[in-house]
């Protein structure tokens, strides 16, 4: 039986330095790490693996709505901020925070940059239009020359997981800006199919889109869900403000059984980018799915229809298949079963499309972007770097609690001498510490924890050096109090068997400039088709003529933009 999830969920939902780090010798006085590599430099003083005197960073921090404290404790003082300065003396100094949730954190950023104030020496955003006024500011640090002669070979290894996450934070050829790595694995659709539904009317899951089409009208006529009424929703997903993005509800797979994916830019045969969204393939898509809706397969509102919508139908046990990342069954799935136990959502490869393949998004390789003030000094710069690469040695270790000092107490509990993750039995309630960390994120090695969650996926006996894989987020046992998670850690095995379905955003650069003039009239243009295509109010042909309107009123001129992006970073190493 498959225990172990806990680590996907909390990731996807996320040298032990002894002696001084590398540096030059002389007098820093009181030059920036702007000037860093043409100044003597700073030497600081590490004695078994603590800055001494500690070195205070600045920062700001957006509140994760999630996050939850105890004992009194905020962000600006809490068991990992104390961990910090007491262990690796350096000291965490949080200026101000701000809701993440309603935008609050995003509009200070914003304010602080107009507002000429001096900037705290480092700070995450996660929203891209923010974060490329930062870029573009001259303000922040050009991380690349920093990241090369500071940061771990471990740090490193991890980032050459991704090399495409630095590309949204590249200027004329240079890094400015470190990105946080997520775990991509699991953000892809497997095909999620009521497995009660299909046992109860003797049916296999479907492998071809004939196949596909079989179970549908199974699901839409023959009750599967025995009330005797026909109000069962066979196929369901988002396209209420966008065809891609939705976690739950992706649609990306049914429009890449017919060989094209709207609204992403990836490479064409002639490797320049294309969009998506005008490609001949997305004409058949959106016939198939005008006559899915006809047949009854799919809901009369489907145009209404995202995240929540979706999430209330799974939560009524009315959907039989729907697109979703590999945390499906732990939400929304758990909704549904508070009110039928027995409703089961089962993962499985999607079917063979078009030339018998597949195509389906896969989420951005980093979850926001790190910035630090041109203006940090070179003491709280190498600071920085010292913490940073104590948090990613965890992952050359064998010991489970590396990170004990912190997360002893919050994460779990030890009761002879093991892990106990049952929230239950944490005085206090569990905390995720590592939304305390200084990024508010885990540290993440993403193809190392893949290996981990694969040979768990295999049913193979878990070791230390699993449960270390597991440390970042506090996953350092056993854990049978979500039985659920089980479900996910199958769900990312059968996507890991399709791979080559992926379609990655190929564009993460800023808004060229016809794009923020063109975009919102040329998405509204296609919006507007793709719906009345669908509900057969235009015809299939009326496609061809929205693609050469598009390309006329700005998506030529865009995707020329594109392209000379793309062409920029592809050299960057």
């Amino acid at each position: 039986m498959i225990k172990k999830g806990r680590m996907l969920i909390a990731v996807l939902a996320s040298a032990v330095l002894i002696g001084s780090l590398a540096a030059c010798s002389g007098n820093a006085g009181n030059k920036t790490a702007s000037n860093a590599g043409k100044e003597s430099g700073v030497k600081l003083d590490i004695v078994s693996g603590k800055i001494e005197p500690a070195v205070t960073i600045t920062t700001v921090r957006g509140e994760d709505p999630t996050a939850k404290f105890k004992n009194g404790e905020t962000y600006a003082d809490n068991v990992h901020t104390r961990w910090a300065n007491d262990t690796l003396g350096v000291k965490i100094e949080t200026l101000w925070t701000s809701p993440l949730g309603d935008g609050s954190y995003d509009t200070k950023l914003k304010l602080m940059l107009s507002g000429g104030d001096k900037l705290p020496d480092v700070f995450v955003s996660t929203q891209s239009n923010t974060t490329n006024m930062f870029l573009e500011s001259g303000k922040v640090l050009d991380v690349g020359e920093a990241f090369e002669k500071y940061a771990s070979p471990t740090w490193k290894a991890a980032m050459a997981d991704s090399p495409k996450a630095w590309e949204p934070y590249i200027r004329d050829g240079k890094k400015f800006a470190i990105p946080i790595l997520r775990q991509t694995m699991g953000t892809q659709s497997p095909i999620w199919i009521r497995q009660d539904w299909l046992d109860k009317l003797g049916l296999k899951a479907p492998t071809t889109v004939d196949e596909l089409e079989k179970v549908m009208d199974a699901f839409a006529n023959q009750d599967p869900d025995g009330n005797g009424k026909k109000d069962t929703i066979a196929l369901d997903f988002g396209m209420k403000d966008a065809f891609i993005g939705y976690p739950i509800g992706d649609s990306s797979w049914i429009f890449g059984l017919f060989g094209a994916i709207p609204e992403r830019w990836y490479p064409g045969q002639d490797g320049k980018l294309q969009y998506g969204s005008v490609q001949p393939g997305i004409k058949t898509a959106l016939a198939k799915i005008k006559e899915w809706k006809d047949k009854g397969y799919i809901a009369n509102d489907i145009a209404l229809h995202d995240f929540n919508k979706v999430v209330q139908d799974v939560a009524s046990g009315k959907v039989g298949i729907l697109g979703g990342e590999s945390w499906l069954m732990d939400y929304p799935g758990s909704l549904m079963l508070a009110s039928n136990p027995t409703a089961m959502y089962a993962p499985y490869p999607l079917p063979e499309g078009a030339d018998d393949k597949s195509m389906r998004t896969i989420g951005y390789p980093s979850a926001g972007a790190i910035l630090i003030s041109k203006d940090i000094s070179e003491a709280s710069l190498q600071a920085f770097f010292h913490y940073m690469n104590y948090l990613h040695e965890v992952f050359n270790q064998e010991d489970p609690f590396y990170f004990k000092g912190f997360q002893e107490g919050y994460d779990y509990v030890v009761r002879d001498g093991k892990a106990v993750l049952d929230e239950k039995q944490i005085p206090g309630g569990k905390i995720q510490t590592f939304k305390y960390t200084l990024t508010g994120n885990a540290v993440t090695y993403p193809s190392k924890q893949l290996e981990g969650t694969l040979r768990n996926a295999k049913g193979e006996a878990e070791t230390n050096k699993d449960f270390v894989l597991g440390a970042p987020v506090g996953a350092v046992g056993p854990d049978d109090s979500n039985p659920l998670a089980g479900i996910s850690v199958q769900a990312v095995a059968v996507i890991s068997t399709q791979t080559d379905a992926d379609v990655p955003e190929y564009f993460q650069g800023p808004p060229t400039s016809t794009m923020s003039s063109r975009n919102e009239l040329l998405r509204k243009m296609q919006m507007d088709t793709f719906i009345q295509i669908i509900y057969g109010k235009q015809p299939a042909d009326t496609f061809d003529a929205f693609v050469e309107k598009w390309k006329s009123t700005g998506g030529d001129a865009i995707t020329k933009e594109v392209n000379e992006w793309y062409d920029s970073v592809k050299s960057v190493k």
